[in-house]
């Protein structure tokens, strides 16, 4: 009989590793290539889906430029409407007096 001690017994993790692209393709069946292919195509269709919905989305400073209209002229603040326009006027600008609504332009 021939005894082989633990110690000699040859692991995976004591071979030598061969360059990468070298390795060898394991024997898998046509089902379970067809799996991993089928879901790849899933996640792929499902990252396009989540990918366009963020792209449909768009930019937070671009939606930030279309909803501040209104500039103050004395300061160049940047306004979302008239209504807040005279607000700043009266806080920041209390000795001038607010432009009219159709001066200020949108």
């Amino acid at each position: 009989q021939l005894r082989i001690s633990t110690s000699a017994a040859i692991r995976p993790d004591s071979l030598p590793a061969l360059p990468r692209g070298r390795e060898t393709q394991a024997p898998w069946s046509a089902e379970d290539t067809m799996v991993r292919g089928h879901a790849k195509e899933k996640a792929q269709e499902a990252n396009a889906k989540k990918m366009a919905a963020m792209k449909k989305s768009g930019s937070q400073m671009d939606a930030r430029k279309e909803g501040l209209k209104i500039v103050c002229p004395a300061c160049k603040a940047p306004m979302t409407n008239y209504k807040c326009l005279q607000q700043h006027y009266d806080s920041k600008h209390p000795k001038e007096t607010c432009p009219p609504e159709d001066a200020v332009g949108k």
